[in-house]
């Protein structure tokens, strides 16, 4: 009996172990029951994640590394850029004119008014250049204007340019011009005569010959007169006149010329006239 009964504890003992053995392995093989599909939703957008910022240490690590360093680190050479230069030229300095309703005989007393003003720079289309005048009128543009100063009092009178290159460089230069009065300017009330003087081409030495002068224009109410001189020969009459008379003989073949200063005018007035005989001949009688 006492046999049977260390039989049945073992065999109780080996079931309480099973037992124990299939309570912990059940569990990992259970059926785990399919959830139940609900409703389509959004998913709900996940936050990025967050840039990890520099480590505080290593930056100011860092800086003094830099600052240190830095002292024996050579710069780099500046970058010298120099303004362009300009050069202003004129095409004349001096203009001489006469006041209005007044002219000059002189062909030495300028005609024109006007001047031609150059901006000598360098070769650039992008440089803009700004004229500017004390008096009188522009016309162009560019490198290259006219100025025109008719009608303006004597004086001196300034032109100026202004030439940018685009880079904030500004440079400006200007030149002087200036007026002056002809020395025989006369009203346009009172004209100046004109006056010339015939002879023939060919003379006979042995012969007398005339010279003769001629007056058209001017004021018809002034008292003309006439002074001759040759440059051969001898004036044997007409002296005072507007004809006069020469004694070529023994000059040989040489040139003679006549001049006539006629007077009675405004003194200003250009009134002279010459005639020149080069072909002398001394013809035997």
């Amino acid at each position: 009996m006492k046999r049977r009964f260390s039989k049945h504890l073992a065999r109780a003992l080996g079931l309480v172990v099973l037992a124990c053995a299939l309570f912990v392995v059940a569990p990992a093989n259970r059926a785990v029951p399919l959830p139940v599909p609900s409703p389509a939703v959004s998913p709900t957008p996940m936050p990025a994640p967050r840039a990890k910022g520099p480590n505080p240490v290593r930056k100011v690590f860092s800086s003094i590394v830099d600052g240190i360093t830095g002292v024996f680190r050579r710069p780099p050479p500046p970058i010298c850029s120099l303004p362009p230069f300009v050069h202003l030229a004129s095409s004349s300095s001096v203009i001489t004119v006469c006041p209005p309703a007044q002219r000059s005989q002189n062909p030495s007393c300028s005609s024109s008014h006007e001047v031609t003003l150059t901006a000598d720079a360098p070769d650039n289309s992008e440089f803009l250049f700004t004229w500017a005048v004390t008096a009188g009128r522009l016309r162009g543009e560019g490198r290259k204007v006219t100025w025109d100063l008719d009608g303006l009092a004597v004086g001196f009178y300034t032109a100026t340019v202004e030439m940018n290159d685009g880079n904030q460089h500004i440079v400006t230069t200007s030149t002087t011009v200036e007026v002056v009065l002809c020395s025989d300017c006369v009203s346009g009330s009172t004209p100046c005569p004109t006056v010339w003087v015939t002879c023939p081409a060919v003379a006979d030495s042995k012969q007398p010959i005339v010279f003769e002068a001629s007056v058209a224009g001017g004021d018809p109410d002034v008292k003309v007169t006439y002074s001759w001189s040759v440059t051969a020969g001898k004036i044997t009459s007409g002296q005072g006149t507007s004809k006069i008379t020469v004694d070529a003989s023994g000059i040989g073949r040489q040139s003679i010329t006549a001049t006539v200063k006629v007077g009675g005018f405004n003194p200003l007035c250009w009134a002279t006239a010459v005639c020149t005989i080069n072909d002398l001949t001394s013809q035997q009688h």
